[in-house]
């Protein structure tokens, strides 16, 4: 997916919010927001923005001394969705059909996400997973993607977020995890999973996890690791989890699901069917 005009002051506001959690200095943080601006205005909308995005957030990470600016705050989310474990589990085991309710759980969790939200805490997550419980979400996409799942062979499940994990994981346990691979950053991007994140909460006690090879906020493919396109090539199933996954895969010609929760109008847009912002997606683009 390529840039959208609507997608630069994000950026810049991304690495405002960033530099806002490394410190509390006017001046730095005004130093930090000019050089985001500088980058900025260095865009092509024939190319994809998380290029743009990386670029902007390697400079704020090189600002911080090389220190990843989300590294404190992704901690405590895996740490309160760990907390949330096990009655998540409970309300899973308690329904009509776990496979659709974890599945909901999991894309409720893509909430936390400190791009397009950066203010978020235990009760948001927890309406969200309420909210997710309810809301449209096409019988038939997710009857389709179940089918999917016991088809394939190999399955590359594609991460997102920090404290997202946990809910990934207990989405995970409930398929054939011996079909199942987990994907993860190649370094700090935002405030997306890397194999910290991973150990962290156990998903490397749940299944075999690798990295993109590439420290970006999604999977863009020229740019990723030989060994992780080896993975992506011999998987016949990927889900994509988040917005940023699917900007870099949407215009591939592959079997995947995209799960997401829509948080912008351009992801919408770009689906094309019916969705708005705010609606929970399992779809095939």
């Amino acid at each position: 997916m390529k840039l959208h005009l609507e997608c630069v002051p994000c950026y810049v506001r991304q690495a405002l919010d960033a530099v806002r959690m490394i410190t509390d200095r006017k001046e730095i943080q005004e130093k930090i927001l000019q050089e985001s601006l500088i980058l900025a205005s260095d865009f092509s909308t024939e190319e994809t923005g998380l290029l743009l995005q990386a670029k902007i957030q390697k400079m704020v990470r090189k600002a911080a001394g090389g220190n990843d600016p989300y590294k404190r705050v992704k901690q405590r989310f895996n740490n309160m969705c760990l907390e949330m474990v096990h009655d998540i589990k409970r309300t899973v085991a308690g329904s009509d059909d776990p496979f659709e309710t974890s599945l909901r759980i999991a894309l409720a969790g893509n909430i936390i996400d400190f791009g397009p939200k950066a203010v978020l805490n235990r009760s948001i997550i927890k309406e969200a997973i309420e909210r997710s419980l309810t809301q449209r979400l096409s019988k038939e996409k997710i009857l389709s993607f179940k089918q999917n799942i016991a088809r394939a062979s190999k399955i590359l499940y594609i991460g997102d977020n920090a404290g997202e994990i946990v809910f990934d994981r207990i989405f995970i346990e409930g398929l054939p995890r011996e079909k199942i691979t987990y994907v993860v950053r190649g370094g700090p991007a935002l405030n997306d999973v890397t194999l910290e994140d991973a150990r962290m909460v156990k998903m490397t006690d749940t299944v075999r996890v690798i990295t993109t090879g590439i420290d970006l906020p999604a999977a863009v493919l020229p740019l990723c690791s030989s060994s992780f396109i080896r993975e992506y090539n011999d998987s016949d199933l990927i889900i994509s989890k988040g917005q940023g996954n699917y900007e870099a895969l949407s215009d591939e010609i592959k079997n995947i699901f995209f799960l997401l929760k829509i948080k912008c109008p351009v992801i919408a847009e770009s689906l094309n069917r019916g969705y708005e912002v705010g609606d929970l997606v399992a779809d095939r683009q």
